[in-house]
């Protein structure tokens, strides 16, 4: 099967348990040997910008792959759950306001 790059931008991903991670935004493409070795998939849940391709996917943790779905292993929605981890922990710093006379 074919797809075009603008068809694969738009690939729903999921784990094999059904949970729903993003759509594909991006890939990175090895120029040694044609084969795409990391998709970049984008959650509508994070704040767009912040994290810009916050989770890789990369080749070997996908199980299947459609021109509308992919589906990939669990430890993907781990790293998507660490970044959300790390996004919350930076909402929470508050800022410090220091004044120097000079």
């Amino acid at each position: 099967m074919f797809i075009s790059d603008k068809k694969l931008n738009h690939v729903r991903v999921e784990t094999a348990g059904g949970r729903y991670l993003g759509l594909v935004q991006g890939f990175e493409l090895d120029t040694d040997t044609g084969i795409i070795e990391k998709y970049y998939v984008k959650s509508k849940k994070l704040i767009s910008g912040l994290f810009e391709n916050a989770l890789i996917i990369n080749r070997k943790q996908i199980i299947s792959f459609t021109d509308e779905k992919m589906i990939v292993e669990e430890a993907a929605a781990k790293a998507l759950a660490s970044s959300k981890k790390v996004l919350n922990q930076i909402e929470e710093i508050n800022p410090v306001i220091t004044s120097k006379e000079l």
